[in-house]
């Protein structure tokens, strides 16, 4: 990227974390959209028991939107790393985004509440699961259909506490299940802080392989993009006052 350009872009992204941060509606959306997706959640949940199918099915819905979340919310995670539209309508939203790769551990809280801050970065999720939920209301498709986008939006959600656990825990069972895959394993994950356009996954990283296909054919890499975006607002927060 030309210098002039990789300024522009650092003047921008510096314009749109001062708006995002001093902002009251930034938090609201932010609580808006979580609760939004809890909620529709709980809903769709509920609506799980007027679908006819057996545990059985029930379980290979599970294990099919275990591996479309973690992809799928790769392919979210991959796209936003690259995101560079700062003085667009959401440019606040993606500015602060990228400050994730610059955080080893995040604030210590409950699972619960990560599940539900955390997903206030979703807005897809939303309108996802308000689609869904419109679907099995009105429109009929195959019941094992229906139970697997019913499993993929709560596991959209788990996904933000595996990678949470991946930053901050080293319990026994978080790394039990991290050594069988059904958490973000951290060794994994670290390669996505330590190294450029790899390793997007973060419901548990299964679907990497296919994503870092992807990002190698499609996208150039954002160490030398937006992360340098973030240069100019860094150098402002660590300024001694």
């Amino acid at each position: 990227m030309p210098p002039s350009e990789c300024n522009t872009k650092q003047l921008q992204y510096a314009a749109a974390m001062q708006q995002y941060e001093t902002h009251w509606i930034y938090p609201r959306i932010n609580q808006f959209v979580s609760w939004s997706n809890v909620s529709l959640q709980l809903l769709l949940v509920i609506a799980l028991y007027t679908i006819p199918l057996s545990w059985g099915w029930h379980v290979l819905a599970a294990v099919i939107a275990f591996v479309l979340a973690d992809f799928v919310n790769g392919l979210v995670h991959l796209y936003m790393d690259h995101n560079d539209h700062y003085d667009s309508i959401v440019g606040p939203f993606i500015a602060a985004f990228h400050l994730h790769h610059d955080i080893p551990r995040y604030r210590d809280r409950p699972l619960w509440r990560i599940y539900i801050e955390e997903s206030g970065s979703k807005i897809w999720l939303v309108v996802y699961s308000l689609v869904w939920l419109l679907f099995i209301m009105f429109v009929p498709l195959p019941p094992l259909l229906l139970v697997i986008g019913v499993y993929f939006a709560v596991f959209s959600s788990v996904a933000e506490v595996s990678h949470y656990l991946c930053h901050n825990s080293d319990a026994r069972w978080v790394r039990r299940l991290q050594s069988i895959w059904l958490l973000l394993p951290k060794k994994h994950h670290m390669r996505h802080h330590r190294f450029d356009n790899i390793n997007y996954a973060f419901l548990n990283g299964m679907t990497d392989p296919l994503i870092n296909w992807i990002a190698r054919h499609c996208f150039s890499g954002y160490q030398a993009t937006t992360d340098q975006h973030t240069v100019l607002y860094q150098q402002k927060i660590h300024q001694p006052e």
